[in-house]
């Protein structure tokens, strides 16, 4: 990769794409379900190419070739229990909540999440009423970033991206996702939620393997 004369943004732009549509799908996933969201999914998502690298996505295939008004309705009512409630949460989608020794909202993970956001002009719309370490808020700044790369055409600008990426995913994503996921696959028969939650899981880890390993080979490291 790093030997071609061809242009760094040039080489790494269908893996970065590629990352985004991967991030873009799964934040789609998390919303609450309605029949517009699930049919928006259902015809623009490859599903082919998720069912042939993941398990999850052999489950979310499946779902999809299936889906129902019925069953939609029913995936509604699940995504309350699970991520709203009312009633004790049964997967609760903040990263305080899994990190926290209390399993507390507003710790300080949520303040060092905050910092990141602030640091790249991005803001919680509502920033101090509602935590900014939910599930969807987290996978949304993955997008924003992988965004930015795509648009970069500087090298080493393109490197200081990649290490927020993989920052971002050290020190919080892939420390607290596989807790959520695993409440998910717990206390779920939902396969729309079970196919999430273990797509979910699985592709953070690959996600940031891949970066690490690209940064290696672009620094020498």
């Amino acid at each position: 990769m790093a030997t071609t004369t061809e242009p760094l943004h040039n080489q790494l732009h269908p893996f970065l794409l590629s990352r985004k549509k991967l991030y873009q799908f799964l934040h789609l996933i998390f919303l609450p379900p309605t029949n517009m969201l699930l049919g928006e999914i259902r015809n623009s998502a490859n599903f082919h190419e998720l069912e042939e690298v993941y398990e999850g996505g052999k489950i979310l295939c499946h779902f999809f070739d299936h889906l129902s008004t019925e069953q939609i309705k029913k995936e509604n009512e699940e995504y309350q229990r699970l991520f709203v409630g009312p009633g004790p949460f049964t997967a609760p989608p903040w990263e305080s909540y899994y990190r926290s020794k209390d399993q507390l909202l507003f710790e300080e993970w949520m303040y060092q999440i905050r910092e990141q956001y602030h640091q790249f002009g991005l803001q919680n719309i509502k920033e101090n009423n509602e935590p900014d370490d939910h599930l969807l808020l987290e996978l949304e700044f993955m997008i924003f970033l992988t965004d930015l790369s795509l648009q970069e055409t500087k090298p080493e600008r393109i490197l200081e991206l990649i290490a927020s990426q993989i920052h971002f995913l050290e020190k919080h994503l892939t420390v607290w996702i596989p807790f959520f996921c695993e409440r998910v696959i717990e206390n779920t028969k939902s396969h729309l939620y079970l196919g999430a939650a273990m797509l979910l899981e699985d592709y953070l880890i690959q996600d940031l393997t891949y970066l690490v390993e690209i940064r290696e080979v672009l620094t020498g490291d």
